[in-house]
């Protein structure tokens, strides 16, 4: 750095870039620098300067806004300690804004500095995941998302921007060396892959839609009309060919046994009395798990197995009797002890663990199981009413409650605080089979603004977002746009404007991105 820089002005700074490169591995460091930084910016004084400042940057004002929007939403609260939490968890839109805005100047040089250490920190994360992922055996990983250190939602934002930064330095550093192009190139597609690997639906949903988003923004810019009929084909095979996939999925999941309920067999093998439930309709791989169920045979062959009691709980706190039951039924086999002799000793452990289908072992390697998961959740929660401990089926019944408080307060919502109340009344009215611990509020960002803050706060809030991406001149900085888009898409399905890391992501870049020197100034070029 230029060594003008005053200690406090480098404090500053410092608190900046640790920011950058503490989002990919530990979320209470951002509550840390973000506290960091807040006290730099006091350090640094002047603030009058700042105050003028500030009147003069409507963009940092229409983004502090929204925090005043909670803030005027605490009036119609009666919960005072919910609507404390609120402003607490959103206080990041009046910091972050304000802070880098009227604080020292983040130039052209210091930006890139910034943002290419973010992708570093981004790529070493990566790197130490997948080494946690070869060696989850040893490290006792159950679950793919394990690997990371942040939330996995977060963490595929993250490597959505960080492909984004890659893009715009290819497309607009043109003079990057040939070697340094095809190392940023392949930087981009192991991120993509990277994303793959973690199979988070949010995550992948939003990377389909970017890129056809994409896709349709060259071939609008295409002028050669043959180019163009080709490249509009090869992205209606695109998305014909993820719709076909997906069909296929489902096909797969509800091609179900033959089987002559009118001829069952009533005896296993060792004489023992079968139970079939003809009306369970619940399936694993196209078996019903209701039939040829031998409760008896099954506890006593288990119990010669496994360490781990019948009724006792598996890892995953489900009764082992029902996991066992799951598991047996997704290989084709019957639940006695012919089937229970056909189990290896990695089947017993994978039981142990929770695991309720053989097909979940493999979703560190392949996307199938985690689609399969989905399809199951859905297809439980359609033939029983119970949402309970089945995250899709959850987020259904919280966006009906949402649904409900809306109608009820179209204008203004129920307040800052009072949604917590106003979504369990939600709930009785609906009649949901969700139990009350389970009770929360619509993983969907938008109508999580409406139910808080009725139409003229959403429209507000949204304006108050986008906007400022204009006011700044920023909505040519590509990064930028793609940050709004990422959020814009995935706040479909998660109120991540209202989750530690979401919101602390986004605040952050956002306001870098509008607030820094983006582009090179035209004396230094």
């Amino acid at each position: 750095m230029n060594s003008t820089y005053t200690w406090k002005q480098l404090f500053f700074f410092a608190s900046v870039f640790l920011f950058a490169v503490s989002l990919p591995f530990a979320e209470f460091m951002i509550s840390v620098s973000t506290g960091l930084i807040f006290v730099s910016w006091l350090i640094t004084g002047h603030f009058v300067q700042k105050w003028e400042h500030l009147k003069d940057q409507p963009a940092a004002l229409l983004i502090i806004s929204i925090f005043l929007v909670y803030v005027i939403g605490v009036i119609f609260t009666n919960d005072m300690k919910q609507a404390l939490y609120e402003l607490k968890k959103t206080v990041f839109i009046l910091a972050l804004p304000l802070c880098i805005s009227t604080g020292p100047t983040i130039n052209y040089r210091l930006f890139r500095k910034i943002i290419l250490s973010f992708l570093a920190a981004l790529n070493i994360a990566t790197v130490i995941a997948i080494f946690r992922l070869i060696f989850r055996d040893q490290l006792d990983i159950h679950d793919i998302w394990e690997i990371l250190f942040v939330s996995h939602i977060g963490f595929t934002f993250q490597l959505l921007l960080g492909v984004s930064i890659i893009i715009n330095e290819l497309y607009n550093n043109s003079s990057i060396s040939r070697q340094r192009r095809n190392l940023l190139i392949a930087d981009a597609l192991y991120l993509i892959v990277f994303l793959f690997v973690l199979k988070s639906l949010t995550g992948l949903t939003t990377f389909a839609l970017l890129l056809i988003i994409h896709l349709v923004f060259v071939i609008w810019k295409i002028k050669n009309r043959k180019r163009k009929a080709f490249a509009l084909i090869t992205l209606s095979m695109m998305v014909l060919g993820g719709v076909s996939y997906l069909g296929w999925c489902v096909h797969r999941f509800y091609d179900t046994e033959q089987v002559d309920l009118n001829h069952l067999p009533q005896k296993t093998q060792s004489g023992h009395i079968y139970h079939h439930d003809i009306n369970d309709k619940l399936l694993e791989n196209g078996h019903y798990v209701g039939l040829f169920v031998c409760e008896e045979e099954l506890q006593k062959s288990w119990e010669q197995r496994s360490s781990l009691g019948y009724q006792d709980a598996d890892q995953n706190g489900f009764p082992v009797s029902s996991t066992l039951i799951r598991y047996l039924t997704s290989k084709g086999l019957t639940k006695d002890s012919v089937g229970m002799s056909k189990l290896l000793p990695e089947d017993i452990v994978n039981i142990e663990k929770g695991i309720a289908n053989y097909i979940y072992t493999q979703r560190f390697m392949s996307l199938y199981p985690r689609i399969y998961q989905t399809i199951w959740e859905l297809d439980v929660y359609f033939k029983t009413g119970n949402p309970n401990l089945k995250s899709l089926a959850k987020r259904i019944e919280f966006e009906k409650a949402a649904f409900t408080v809306i109608r009820e307060h179209p204008l203004f919502g129920v307040g800052t605080g009072n949604w917590k109340q106003a979504f369990d009344v939600a709930y009785q009215k609906n009649h949901s089979q969700l139990e009350p611990i389970q009770y929360g509020s619509s993983h969907n960002q938008y109508l999580n603004y409406l139910a808080k803050f009725g139409v003229l706060g959403f429209l507000w809030i949204v304006f108050a977002w986008v906007y400022p991406l204009f006011l700044t001149n920023k909505h040519h900085f590509y990064p930028a746009v793609m940050l709004l888009l990422i959020l814009g898409i995935a706040n479909f399905s998660d109120s991540n404007l209202e989750a530690h890391m979401g919101i602390s992501f986004f605040v952050f870049f956002y306001s870098f991105f509008l607030f820094s020197e983006t582009h090179q100034p035209a004396i230094d070029q």
